[in-house]
């Protein structure tokens, strides 16, 4: 019976189905986008939908297991407070873009208010309750955090540039230029000790432990992770692996000091502050260092630029990558798009593409393609104006 209740505190979680919503609506702009700029769709599935559904119950079992090992313990009101603002961040707020921003505030208003129980005596009645705040030290808040850099970094090296999508952006002189979207969002359910009999006094039937001498109960703390960045000048999979590395990076250092302030407490508001310090520091680097960037994945005068590869289509089998120019198709000089699909269509079953890397390398690659389908070869590139 204590773990049907406990897995339905997981299913019945409104912050992970608002976040699934969120996510199958995220999933519709982007179709919708692309089916603007290109036609079709680059990736016709709703690939941020399965990625949320999979990924946060998969990276749901690893962090209850840290959780667990490390026994992490947080306060009830501050994973009430942390939760309401998830909730706000998913309904109204760029959610995928201020996941780390929500728990640093969430752990620091928690900081000032705890306090301010102390003085005006709301703690003794918090207590009567059945909240005990002094029962739990802030260190469980640190672990947190130090969980969710952790399991968004792996996450982020997992996905982050594997669905090269790309948008069509206008810069002041009219030139056309694609840029890589990564807007996606997971809700993590964690398991985690909440101390004290809070449960127990409004809800009976709740299950309770008692690890030495200490009423606790666990239950699923739903950790907001995502990332929102558009990427102009690199390949958004390299600059998304190195973002991820350093995330993890940061994760590392917020191990140590999670041990320092195990033994030193006065380590504890340093070590959130310094984590979300850094945490920014690396997306405004991520960003800044795009920007000054020499390439662009800008419209050419010679030749037709690649910018997506539509998957399980003739071109997914050829040597081709984001950014390539087609300088010839069919033996043929191709400048635009319509020249592009004519030359295709001077052979209906066979392809062969002459092309240059961003590098300025030529390269030849050809495959068979679908007869009478030139259209399906499966190469995304700019549309003409007319379009």
């Amino acid at each position: 019976m204590r773990i049907i209740l406990l897995v339905l505190t997981l299913v019945a979680q409104p912050v992970w189905w608002l976040g699934l919503i969120r996510e199958w609506f995220t999933a519709d702009r982007r179709l919708t986008a692309e089916r603007r700029f290109f036609g079709s769709a680059v990736y016709q599935d709703k690939f941020e939908v399965r990625h949320f559904v999979l990924l946060s119950l998969s990276y749901g079992v690893l962090a209850s297991v840290i959780s667990v090992l490390l026994g992490i313990t947080i306060p009830i009101g501050w994973a009430i407070g942390y939760m309401i603002l998830s909730l706000l961040a998913v309904i109204i707020g760029p959610a995928a873009g201020i996941p780390i921003t929500v728990l640093t505030i969430s752990v620091l208003c928690y900081q000032v208010v705890d306090p301010v129980k102390q003085v005006t005596g709301v703690d003794t009645w918090l207590q009567t309750t059945g909240i005990h705040p002094s029962e739990t030290t802030m260190i469980g808040l640190l672990a947190v955090m130090v969980v969710t850099l952790f399991i968004g970094g792996l996450w982020v090296h997992r996905i982050g540039g594997r669905f090269e999508a790309p948008r069509i952006y206008s810069q002041r002189r009219g030139k056309l230029i694609a840029g890589y979207r990564f807007n996606e969002l997971l809700v993590v359910p964690m398991l985690v000790m909440v101390p004290g009999d809070w449960f127990t006094s409004h809800l009976a039937f709740w299950p309770v432990l008692n690890i030495n001498h200490q009423s606790v109960t666990f239950i699923f703390l739903p950790l907001l992770i995502g990332l929102r960045m558009t990427i102009f000048k690199q390949m958004q999979r390299a600059a998304l692996k190195r973002f991820a590395k350093w995330e993890l990076i940061i994760s590392a250092l917020g191990g140590l000091l999670l041990i320092g302030s195990f033994f030193y407490s006065a380590v504890f508001l340093p070590a959130v502050v310094g984590l979300y310090l850094f945490y920014l520091i690396l997306l405004v680097w991520t960003r800044w260092h795009d920007r000054h960037q020499s390439f662009w994945f800008s419209k050419v005068d010679r030749g037709v630029r690649v910018l997506g590869i539509k998957p399980e289509t003739p071109a997914a089998k050829m040597a081709i990558n984001t950014g390539d120019i087609i300088v010839e198709c069919n033996h043929e000089p191709v400048n635009s798009e319509t020249e592009f699909y004519e030359a295709l269509l001077l052979n209906s079953t066979y392809c062969h593409l002459r092309l240059q890397t961003p590098q300025g390398d030529l390269k030849v690659t050809e495959t068979a393609i679908f007869a009478g389908s030139p259209h399906e070869i499966g190469i995304v590139v700019f549309r003409d104006a007319t379009h």
